[in-house]
């Protein structure tokens, strides 16, 4: 029963697949940057969201540091607190009050085509070409908007679609970490049968068990996702075809906990950090709490080939990278948009800075050409990683922008 269950639930994602993709790639009427007067005090008011944890500990210190580094500059920094939601009416407000502020952060693509739409803030494509933002960051953060034009200057760290291996139930149980897909079918029947959850995987609100599947098929073609956007593949192809059945597979080998359908990937995380489970699909972002969590017996587990060859693969190819349309937004209505794009690439290399420094995340920074120290030990997982992703064709881009999952009626519990 829970297998055709599963199956059911496996087949309702996959019909939901189209629905994905809400992209519009209507032409947008580019405003016309106000020009600057170099007698006049630069002053640049700037705005991120409080809830953000990283954020506002990132940010503690920016103010001073970058009113010391450009004294013909005085930068304000201003942090709004609330959820998501009330973060985005309460920068609708600013931005009609006498004080809009030059600077602001969006985390939602669909609030930044929201402001697009309207011409509340400038295009940035050719200010960050000029600033020759692109040669500093790795290759997947240039992400073309829906819009057609880039509204965001990328200040986020990345996330991709990996599994985390919890290593000491691996050793403890003499399990070989999976090169292949056979192999991981391996592992999966000889945790089976030591009561080890082999997978957790939180199929609530079905985004990660799409995630699995873009993982698998971004592992045979780390071009599919841009061609399902293009519309020369599509999800009913033979990469997701690939892909689902994968997945199916270890469906049919009761390779995950049980109710999958009803748990959450909070839920799933939590049996992989209590030890229950020895693997946890889940995305990149995850890898910093299951080593604090795992004491540092955690380590990346990239989605395997299902290439029938028997030829090797040396690359591992990840699916995910920076979301579209989120960043650093620059109003229209600033006298200095010129300076206000330059602040903005200082705020996102500022950003990255402390994440690397503290090991909080995948920055999107190629640190090549960086002189970064970190504070603490780096993060072994979290460095392959970033190794790994800054090299051409290594990566799954997912233009997929404004996913809509509606799976409350294609979920069978």
């Amino acid at each position: 029963m829970r297998h055709k269950s599963m199956r059911i639930f496996i087949a309702s994602l996959i019909l939901a697949l189209p629905l994905l993709i809400s992209c519009r790639n209507e032409p947008q009427e580019v405003l016309a940057p106000v020009a600057q007067n170099n007698t006049e005090k630069v002053t640049l008011e700037c705005v991120v969201p409080f809830d953000d944890v990283k954020k506002n500990e990132a940010f503690e210190h920016f103010e001073a540091d970058m009113n010391a580094l450009f004294p013909n500059v005085d930068i304000h920094l201003d942090s709004i607190k609330g959820d998501a939601n009330a973060y985005n009416t309460k920068i609708k407000v600013m931005m009609y009050s006498t004080t809009p502020p030059d600077i602001f952060y969006s985390g939602d693509g669909n609030f930044t085509n929201q402001l697009s739409s309207t011409k509340s803030i400038q295009p940035l494509g050719k200010k960050l070409n000029e600033l020759h933002y692109w040669d500093r960051v790795i290759p997947t953060a240039q992400v073309m908007g829906d819009t057609g034009q880039i509204y965001a200057v990328p200040i986020d760290e990345a996330s991709y679609n990996i599994m985390l291996i919890n290593t000491e139930i691996f050793s403890n149980n003499n399990v070989k970490i999976p090169e292949s897909f056979e192999e991981l079918k391996g592992a999966v029947n000889q945790f089976k049968e030591k009561n080890i959850i082999p997978i957790a995987l939180g199929g609530k609100d079905g985004m990660p068990v799409y995630n699995m599947i873009e993982g698998f098929a971004g592992a045979i073609d780390d071009e599919i996702t841009g061609k399902i956007v293009s519309g020369n593949d599509g999800f009913s192809g033979e990469i997701f075809s690939k892909a689902t059945r994968a997945v199916t597979q270890l469906i049919e080998l009761d390779a995950f906990q049980e109710k999958t359908q009803t748990i959450s990937d909070e839920e799933a995380g939590n049996l992989f950090y209590s030890s229950k489970a020895a693997i946890y699909a889940t995305s990149s972002d995850q890898l910093t709490m299951a080593k604090q969590q795992l004491k540092g017996k955690v380590a990346v587990l990239y989605y395997p080939n299902l290439s029938e060859t028997n030829r090797p693969i040396p690359k591992n190819i990840v699916s995910g990278g920076p979301k579209k349309d989120c960043g650093l937004l620059i109003s229209s209505s600033t006298k200095y948009p010129t300076e206000a794009a330059s602040i903005a690439v200082e705020m996102s290399m500022y950003y990255n800075k402390y994440l690397y420094e503290n090991s909080k995340g995948a920055t999107i920074y190629n640190l090549d050409n960086l002189e970064w120290k970190q504070n603490i030990v780096p993060n072994v997982g979290i460095s392959e990683l970033m190794m790994n992703v800054k090299q051409k064709g290594h990566v799954n881009r997912r233009p997929l922008k404004n996913c809509i999952f509606s799976f409350e009626n294609s979920i069978v519990h």
